[in-house]
């Protein structure tokens, strides 16, 4: 695992994470490409395209008892991913 410092307001450690976003209408899995203690970074395209400001709940997947999260979209690239922050 690495950790990267850039213009951050938390450093964030490179992490692959199943996890499961839900929102309204959809619900997928999907692999994380790093977290930090305010958020993480979503690999993958889906069916939808989330836009910033929309609300997702995020459970890691294989985790026992896990607790979703409800996350906000900051950012979208086109094809790549997209970044969450973690709403308290």
């Amino acid at each position: 695992m690495e950790i990267t410092v850039e213009a951050r307001r938390h450093l964030r450690l490179a992490h692959r994470a199943k996890i499961q976003l839900s929102s309204n209408d959809e619900v997928v899995i999907a692999y994380t490409r790093d977290l930090s203690e305010s958020g993480l970074y979503v690999l993958g395209g889906f069916n939808y395209a989330p836009l910033p400001g929309d609300i997702l709940e995020v459970l890691v997947l294989g985790i026992e008892d896990a607790l979703s999260r409800r996350v906000v979209v900051i950012r979208v690239d086109d094809g790549s991913g997209f970044a969450v922050e973690f709403l308290e």
